[in-house]
């Protein structure tokens, strides 16, 4: 990294600007303090940004709503093809048709808006039409009182009543005065009903008719009820009418869809830009600009800035606190997604990704271990390459490192013999009368798990070795001599030496199968060579500290031994995984194989088959990933990286639907 100062005129401040977020290769941060002491002050953008940010949300809820009317047509793997590129030239007559573009989604929110309105509407004059229902038998208004002598009363009961069955309770008292009662509907524990009585003894009536369980009804609606519920309907028909017509109107502007979606991206780099401009230093007539740049493309971006723009640019070392960015080849450049999900390393530590790539790969084929997985792991993801040309970086790097793992998967397959577990012996057998059988070119994990076992421990020990080499590297280069020895040679000389005197004792030779056994003067050299290690680390772990206080932490740090124990147990999980896959594969080839021969079997194995071994690589690749991360995180990295270093993050056009990028 290299810390870049750029002087330009106040005029091309927005041009400038524009040119480096399309760029993508300056990280801005703060201006100098020093600035401040010459005149040098910070623009507040807060509300442009508040402004920015709602115009957006604007356009994202335009293309939301014009989604649900009219989806755009989507492929199963549209989720590859990335975002569309475009040019300096297609970006800026875009930008003309932005008021255009605002007006559009305005009005797509404003119809959906309406929508909402008359939905709202139609669901107020169903419950209208449910309350009418019962009431429908009724053939005067719901609102009638009555003549000059009569009175009505309309209303219900609690109960299924007949209105014979009304009228002899409302009889039973002596004192009622005289009454018509029609039922003009019944329900289970309800009953309307149209009441009649003179209207001098209306409030006799209502009373007598209270103590029945008489309850009125509210003078909500006017009219008869079936009129009322035909005017109703027709309402809604027409709101019904009006929503076609406003849906329509949405659809007509699904050619506006791209438009809409530059708009929104447009408005995101904008809240982004003046979110940098908050934090330039400027004056009335001139502006600078600070931050990082890869120092590599350091002088192109000076050149660039100079010829376009007539700006100063100034450049230097980075200081201790720059941000990190991560530079690998080919095979290794996928992983850098896994070393990021820990920690970005600090700038006196080594970028882990190179070496760390060749276990990763390695480690996740041992575990899935099966050569047809690996193929059709390798071959999805080439395609998906291959036909894909716009993919998101970080997805193309995903998949090229899938790739890479299903090609290791290939060969550890073909090396312990499985070709979708015991497929090809099963079938022969079963549909062919005569087992052929693919051998394997070293072993079979199932068959021999012992070996596989001592073989994912030595995988361990290298792993594990190649993290403190590291460390050791790291404190040579620091001339932090008292780490070096304390906290890495004196390891290697423990560990080393305690792992080479085990070929020296008989339970551990007969548990690895191992006949050959190390020669006493070996094991004797061993022995020295694991307690020089240990009284090394009890010494030189604190080398300045008082000799008591020293003792005590070399005795602490020596019983970190036992996490060297577990941390080479941990390797146990390449054999475990490993077989788990190969097993549940034969599992689902006998299931599939347990109807025999014959057209219905083969038509049952093929299911079993395809349906079995999907899951089976699904989970177990799944399982292999989140190991191997494991093995890389807290084996690995643990001997070595601790990370702290903050990312390199550029001025950038953050967009969803475009790229927005310009060549140097």
């Amino acid at each position: 990294m290299s810390r870049i100062t750029i002087y330009g005129s106040k005029k091309d401040r927005k041009a400038v600007l524009e040119f480096l977020q399309r760029m993508q290769c300056v990280d801005i941060c703060e201006g100098d303090a020093e600035n401040a002491e010459l005149g040098f002050s910070n623009m507040n953008t807060a509300d442009s940004q508040s402004q920015f940010m709602r115009e957006k949300n604007v356009g994202e809820k335009a293309i939301d709503i014009l989604e649900r009317y009219a989806p755009s047509e989507k492929g199963l793997l549209s989720s590859f093809e990335g975002r569309k590129s475009l040019s300096a030239e297609e970006y800026y007559k875009y930008v003309d048709d932005i008021p255009e573009m605002m007006r559009i989604a305005d009005a797509i929110t404003e119809a959906s808006e309406e929508i909402a309105q008359r939905r709202a509407q139609i669901v107020r004059r169903r419950t209208e039409l449910d309350e009418l229902s019962p009431w429908m038998g009724l053939d005067v208004s719901l609102s009638e009182e009555g003549t000059r002598e009569s009175a009505c009363l309309i209303g219900t009961f609690p109960e299924a009543l007949t209105a014979e069955a009304l009228l002899e309770r409302y009889y039973s008292a002596k004192d009622a005065p005289p009454i018509y009662a029609e039922i003009v509907n019944v329900m289970p524990q309800q009953a309307y009903a149209f009441i009649l009585c003179s209207k001098k003894h209306v409030s006799q009536c209502e009373s007598r008719l209270r103590e029945i369980g008489y309850s009125s009804m509210k003078n909500t609606y006017s009219g008869i009820p079936s009129e009322r519920a035909a005017e109703i309907q027709n309402e809604i028909d027409a709101l019904k009418k009006e929503i076609a017509g406003l849906e329509e109107e949405i659809i007509s502007y699904k050619g506006a869809r791209s438009s809409l979606q530059f708009m929104v991206d447009y408005y995101a780099m904008r809240t982004e830009k003046y979110g940098v401009l908050s934090r330039l230093s400027q004056r009335k007539r001139v502006f600078v600009i600070t931050g990082y740049v890869p120092t590599k493309a350091a002088p192109s971006l000076t050149a660039a800035l100079e010829h376009k723009y007539n700006a100063a640019v100034e450049t230097e070392d980075a200081p201790e606190d720059a941000p990190v960015m991560l530079k690998n080849k080919y095979l290794t450049e996928p992983v850098e997604g896994i070393v990021k999900t820990f920690a970005m390393p600090a700038k006196t530590e080594i970028d882990p990704t190179g070496i760390m790539a060749f276990f990763y790969y390695v480690f996740f084929g041992m575990m899935l271990s099966d050569a047809a997985y690996g193929l059709i792991m390798t071959l999805g993801c080439f395609f998906a390459l291959k036909k894909f040309k716009n993919m998101e970086t970080d997805m193309k790097k995903t998949l090229r490192m899938f790739m890479y793992c299903g090609i290791s998967t290939m060969f550890w397959g073909v090396m312990f013999g499985s070709y979708f577990g015991d497929v090809v012996p099963t079938v022969s057998r079963t549909f062919f009368g005569h087992e052929v059988t693919v051998p394997p070119l070293w072993f079979e994990p199932v068959k021999d798990p012992m070996r596989m076992l001592m073989f994912s421990f030595v995988l361990g020990i290298i792993h594990l070795f190649t993290g403190l080499g590291i460390k050791l590297y790291q404190c040579i280069k620091a001339k932090d001599w008292a780490s070096a020895f304390g906290d890495c040679i004196f390891w290697f000389m423990l560990v080393g030496g305690g792992i080479l005197y085990l070929f020296r004792v008989d339970m551990f030779l007969s548990m690895a199968g191992i006949t050959a056994k190390l020669p006493a003067a070996w094991g004797t050299a061993a022995a020295v060579i694991a307690g020089v290690g240990a009284v090394g680390i009890l010494l030189f772990t604190a080398p300045k500290n008082k000799m008591g206080k020293r003792l005590a932490k070399g005795a602490y740090s020596l019983y970190g031994v036992t996490s060297w124990l577990s941390d080479i147990l941990s390797y146990s999980r390449l054999l475990a995984l490993g077989l788990a896959t190969g097993v549940i594969a034969t599992v689902f080839n006998k299931m599939g194989s347990m109807f025999g021969g014959g057209v219905i079997g083969a038509i049952i194995f093929i299911i079993v088959f395809v349906v079995g071994h999907s899951l089976n690589l699904g989970i177990n690749a799944l399982g292999a990933y989140v190991h191997t991360n494991r093995l890389q995180f807290v084996e690995f990295f643990g001997k070595f990286f601790e990370g702290g270093g903050r990312e390199f993050s550029p001025f950038a056009a953050h967009t969803k639907y475009y790229k927005f990028k310009e060549e140097i």
